[in-house]
């Protein structure tokens, strides 16, 4: 069934039931066709007679978010959080907006929960490595803990202006797993390159790596940040769709 007749679908049966929650999966069906005033008028109106349903404040937030209207959905995604501290999509979707606006002082907490919450994705601890390094926090000084030594260290480093120390990382690196020919290239780039001005401690030096995998170009990091986390999106709101009943 394509998208219309899912929402026709589920308009007759919230006809049916005005009173009922499947307002909620319907106002998403809305968002995913871009009837984003459509979709906020009906969640508004779902919301008065359910004020702590917390799927339909997710969906509400992401569709200020996919409208445009970041403070506002910020605001509801916080309503949400402190309504179930652990929600996962809430906790991602803030993520995202966090760090496509290089607030890393924010992403720290969201990042550290995520870590503890979905320790099976590999991306978050990265990001979190990512983040303290862009939010001023402080950074090891001693690197025998070689399980720390990361690329990722090394050019949050390089961001904050401490070369010598990631020469002494990628080393270290370097002698540790000798076949790893990323290592060589990166030690020999940073060894050959002339004295300059290290990079502003506030962006990312070219060529940093997301964990995800783009450059950490705001709107590049954003957009694949947005295919990962919209899959996730999927998955749990494909589940409130489940628990509302078949569309067919």
């Amino acid at each position: 069934m394509n998208l219309d007749g899912k929402i026709e679908v589920f308009t007759q049966r919230l006809a049916r039931d005005p009173h009922s929650r499947v307002f909620a999966p319907l106002a998403d069906l809305l968002r995913q066709a871009g009837r984003w005033d459509d979709a906020l008028e009906l969640l508004d109106d779902g919301l008065g007679r359910h004020p702590d349903y917390v799927s339909a404040l997710v969906i509400k937030g992401r569709t200020l978010l996919d409208s445009g209207r970041m403070d506002l959905a910020r605001q509801v995604l916080v309503r949400v959080l402190e309504l179930d501290p652990e929600n996962i999509v809430v906790l991602c979707l803030l993520t995202e907006d966090a760090r496509s606006r290089q607030d890393w002082e924010a992403a720290v907490p969201l990042l550290e929960k995520l870590v503890v919450l979905d320790p099976d994705d590999e991306r978050w601890a990265g990001a979190l490595t990512e983040a303290r390094g862009f939010a001023g926090s402080e950074l090891p000084t001693d690197l025998s803990d070689s399980s720390f030594v990361t690329l990722t260290l090394v050019d949050i480093y390089l961001a904050q202006g401490y070369r010598a120390k990631a020469l002494e990382a990628l080393r270290q690196m370097a002698a540790l797993e000798p076949g790893r020919q990323d290592i060589r290239q990166r030690l020999a780039e940073i060894e050959s390159e002339q004295a300059g001005p290290a990079f502003p401690s506030r962006e990312a030096p070219p060529g940093f790596q997301d964990p995800g995998g783009p450059s950490l170009n705001p709107a590049a990091a954003a957009g694949t940040r947005r295919v990962q986390e919209k899959k996730k999106f999927e998955e749990w709101i494909n589940r409130i769709r489940e628990e509302s009943g078949p569309a067919s």
